[in-house]
């Protein structure tokens, strides 16, 4: 799994230092904004989800699943592609008076115009749909890292630049439109595939049969990690949803990242190993040992030094979210493995499997969300939605490893429990020690973020050190592997 730790080491890399950039920008922001602003952009975002039924990034998915072939396939999927992303902007403008009938207490101006924007993202997805595929599956990933994170970092400049000047719910999605525009454009530079571009109909059928399935299982995933503010929108209005989508952002803002970048390196290496399933499923299961070793700690420390970092970085306006944002944080403690997931079934072409997996949790969370947002509004629906996830990403952990026809029940449990088991220790008196220090105010709530916070954290990471062997293994790689980067 050399590739996947080097891969990993760049996209993380890239991912620790634009985050060093958005906390700070993040503040700036939600100074500017209030929740009422953050429910319009996060609704804008959530009402996409549903309508774009057919996404063109799936085809670089399909792509991957069969890499000896990716030149052969490239033309006519970046034909397919685009065809796809001329439906779902289409289909996201004709939805606009739909939605604004339906979220008819949103500012139909801000909704309408987001939405509109929006339609112009699925375009320039599709252009670097085989570009990007090409990259990754050339393990080409310290210059996807070098893409993305210097569009991110000018992105996140445009974001505050725009709130300070009067941007509002523009300022969290304009920018990202342009993000994705940048990237189309420089992926299409560094990985572009040269030779004929013939249009080929019966390679473009062979596709469309591997897309519609994975296309289906991506669109339930969309739809689920969006389910709540849709339902919170329509139930609670828009300042309860704009609470549960500022909470949501903050607390994935490690987690979510580290797992869906890693998960894409995981999809190109795991695609390699078809032929290898015992490979295939060691390797899988390790990663996802490595990241509960790191995520889990992490999720566990937002949630107990949730009230200092609102009584100190926000205004009163967001003192609400804080109950959301623990919620959320604890469900960032199974969601890592989410990502890793997903790229494994992908890349063990399980399409179906991946499909019917989201798709029970769909039919599921409706009902659940509705009456948690009836009855609790955003911090009930964070609770939901922990308690949803917590019993789903096993589950689909345990689906990655049937398909050699050995289900590792114990062995993918082990994933989630045995960093709990580590970290419970840790962070139940230090939840202790910070809530003792929260009680002197301002000076108190310094202190446990600027003291007591890095040493629970190192405490807990070195608990995870000390009792796997695998992971004080790949933790040393990855040390000399950053130690030699250095030295360059």
């Amino acid at each position: 799994m050399g590739p996947a730790l080097s891969g990993s080491f760049w996209i993380s890399t890239q991912w620790l230092l634009n985050k060093l950039v958005t906390a700070g920008a993040t503040l700036l922001i939600a100074f500017f904004l209030s929740p009422e602003d953050y429910g319009v952009a996060a609704t804008a975002f959530a009402v996409v989800a549903f309508v774009w039924i057919l996404q063109p990034e799936v085809m670089g998915d399909v792509l991957l699943a069969y890499p000896r072939h990716l030149q052969l396939l490239a033309p006519t999927a970046q034909r397919l592609a685009v065809g796809i992303a001329a439906i779902s902007a289409s289909t996201t403008l004709i939805a606009i008076p739909v939605v604004l009938l339906i979220y008819d207490t949103y500012p139909p101006a801000w909704l309408g115009g987001l939405l509109a924007v929006l339609a112009i993202r699925p375009l320039c997805t599709a252009v670097s749909v085989v570009p990007l595929s090409n990259l990754r599956q050339k393990l080409e990933f310290r210059r996807i890292a070098v893409i993305d994170g210097f569009l991110q970092l000018a992105a996140t400049f445009v974001s505050v630049g725009s709130a300070a000047f009067g941007g509002r719910a523009a300022s969290l999605v304009v920018p990202q439109i342009l993000n994705e525009a940048g990237r189309a454009i420089c992926y299409a530079r560094a990985g572009s595939i040269h030779g004929p571009r013939r249009f080929r109909r019966k390679l473009a059928r062979f596709l469309m049969r591997s897309y519609f399935t994975s296309a289906g299982a991506q669109y339930i995933h969309n739809v689920l990690i969006s389910i709540e503010i849709v339902i919170l929108g329509y139930v609670s209005g828009g300042y309860q949803a704009g609470l549960f989508g500022f909470a949501f952002m903050l607390a994935g803002q490690a987690n979510t990242v580290i797992a869906g970048r890693i998960g894409m390196v995981l999809q190109s290496i795991l695609g390699e190993l078809q032929q290898q399933p015992a490979r295939q499923i060691e390797g899988f299961l390790r990663t996802q040992r490595v990241l509960g070793a790191v995520c889990v700690p992490i999720a566990l420390l937002q949630a107990v030094l949730a009230e200092p970092i609102f009584y100190v970085l926000f205004a009163a306006k967001w003192q609400p979210a804080v109950p959301v944002f623990q919620a959320l944080s604890l469900l960032q403690a199974a969601y890592f493995a989410s990502g890793p997931s997903r790229a494994c079934l992908k890349s063990q072409r399980r399409f179906h499997t991946l499909l019917i997996w989201q798709g029970v949790q769909v039919l599921l969370s409706l009902p659940a969300f509705w009456f948690a947002a009836e009855q609790g509004g955003a911090v009930g629906v964070a609770i939901a939605s922990m308690i949803m996830w917590s019993v789903s990403i096993p589950t689909s952990t345990w689906l990655c490893t049937r398909v050699d026809g050995k289900g590792r029940l114990y062995r993918s449990i082990g994933v989630f429990f045995r960093p709990w088991l580590a970290g419970m220790p840790v962070f139940v008196p230090g939840y202790m020690v910070i809530q003792w220090f929260h009680g002197y105010g301002m000076p108190g709530n310094v202190i446990a973020i600027a003291i007591v916070a890095p040493l629970l954290l190192f405490a807990a990471l070195f608990v995870s050190w000390l009792t796997d062997r695998d992971i004080r293994a790949i933790a040393d790689r990855m040390w000399q592997m950053g130690r030699r980067r250095m030295r360059r």
